[in-house]
Parts: C-alpha cells; structure tokens; sequence
C-alpha cells in the first residue's frame, strides 16, 4: 500500500473523531479504578471490549467518505481498495492501541483475564468484533453514500445485539454475535463464531469495494 496515501489519511483525519475513543477509554479506567470488588472490575473490562467495535464501526465509516477532497481524491489513480484500505487500517490502528492500553492497565492492577482464555482468546475476543463492525461501517458508508449511513447500521446492530444478547447465543444467531468471545466464552460454538465474523467482515468490505467502483453516487 502506497505509505503516501496513509500520510494523507493521517494529516487530514478529523481530530475531533478522536475524542470519542478517548473519552470511552478514560470514562472506564476511572471507573475501573474506583471499583475495588474483582467482579465488578471484570465487568468493566467486559464492557469496555465490548464497545469498542461500536467507536471502531462509527470511526470507520467517517474514515471512508468524510473527506472534503473526495471528489478530487477519486479524480486520482486511486484504486477502491485503497481507499478502503488507508481508513479501515488507520481506524484499526485506533482502536487496538485502545484495547490494548486499557488491557496493559487492567493487568497492572492484578486483573484475571482467565475466565476469557489464554492470552490469544482474550484478544480475540475484542480483535475480530472490532474488524467485523470497521468493515460494517464501511460497508454501511459505502452503501448509503454517507458516514451517517454506516455509523447508524453500526449503531444498530450493535444495540440490539446489546438487548437480545442471551438469544444471540442460540440458533443461528450465535453465528453473528458479536461478543461471544467476551461474555460467553465458554460457549461450544466460538470459534465458529470468529469464523463466521471474519467472513462477514470479508464479505462487507468486498461489498464497499464493489460500491466505490460507482463513483458517481458519492460526488
């Protein structure tokens, strides 16, 4: 990937965008410092994973039209898939310093990630539901031609998978929940799950790909 077209992602990222992960991430860790019971505590982590693929989705689909250059940008030999590319990587990148940080702190107060798995289940856990919803959100951008229109599918699915939380664990559902890997992970069907997540993410963002071939609908 041209390391030019991450540099103008970067100098002309709204800033602003910024403000939403970082005040998730320090509304938690301050309720995370004033719990003292473990319970609790791990309920906080769980919860802070379990947001973050909603600020991943909403970011990335900001990432991919909200540019006021757009039209000039697509007057430029840039492909679909590096537009695609130089947002999603961008807001990944966002997102997992997030997750990461807010694990690294939680370890340093003697936190116990056990009941998630090994090291690797634990970031998984938050790793693939954040790529399947930044890859919803562009999809979503893609699809109605404007941030707000991925930012609000995000938004969606991510609240009601929220409210039907105990039912997304059943049927086939349990193939599109989101947060198995957080809150059911001793559920016989997660790594099915994490298959099933990581070809929807794959599927949404051909989809966008696809879409940003019409460039007409989005100048």
């Amino acid at each position: 990937m041209n390391t030019a077209l991450l540099k103008y992602q970067a100098l002309t990222y709204r800033r602003d965008q910024l403000w939403f992960p970082l005040a998730l991430w320090g509304l938690f860790a301050v309720i995370l410092l004033f719990i003292s019971r473990d319970a609790q505590s791990f309920d906080i982590v769980r919860a802070y994973l379990s947001a973050a693929p909603l600020t991943g989705g909403i970011m990335a689909a900001y990432a991919l039209l909200d540019d006021p250059a757009l039209e000039l940008r697509f007057a430029t030999p840039v492909r679909a898939w590096q537009l695609i590319l130089q947002g999603t990587v961008l807001t990944f990148a966002i997102q997992a310093l997030g997750a990461l940080s807010f694990i690294a702190l939680t370890l340093a107060l003697g936190m116990d990630f056990s009941p998630l798995g090994n090291g690797s289940a634990v970031h998984l856990a938050w790793l693939i539901p954040t790529v399947t919803m930044i890859a919803l959100g562009t999809f979503g951008a893609a699809l109605g031609a404007h941030p707000v229109a991925g930012s609000f599918l995000v938004g969606l699915v991510w609240l009601m998978e929220v409210i039907i939380r105990d039912g997304m664990t059943v049927n086939h559902w349990k193939y599109a929940y989101l947060f198995m890997g957080i809150l059911s992970p001793e559920h016989p069907d997660l790594v099915a799950n994490q298959w099933a997540l990581i070809g929807a993410a794959l599927v949404f963002l051909f989809g966008a790909w696809l879409l940003l071939h019409k460039q007409e609908r989005y100048i």
